[in-house]
């Protein structure tokens, strides 16, 4: 699969030690935190944009710096 855009979901590891999530990008107006679908503007989707498979990405939330290691991209 190609690069996390608009229309992907991503699997990664780096929030919570051992753990992954998978997360939605979706257009702005189809958020739904709850889901995991997060609006293309949003700062961990600008993070994730362009990152592959096997790419690590730095992130920074208020808390402070995360380390998040792609795992999986797909098309929605």
């Amino acid at each position: 699969m190609g690069e996390i855009a608009v229309g992907t979901w991503v699997r990664l590891t780096g929030f919570e030690p051992d753990e992954e999530e998978v997360f939605r990008i979706v257009p702005d107006g189809q958020a739904n935190p709850l889901e995991n679908d997060i609006p293309i503007s949003s700062p961990l989707a600008d993070a994730l944009r362009g990152a592959k498979a096997g790419d690590r990405v730095k992130f920074y939330p208020p808390a402070g710096e995360v380390d998040l290691r792609i795992l999986e991209v797909g098309q929605l």
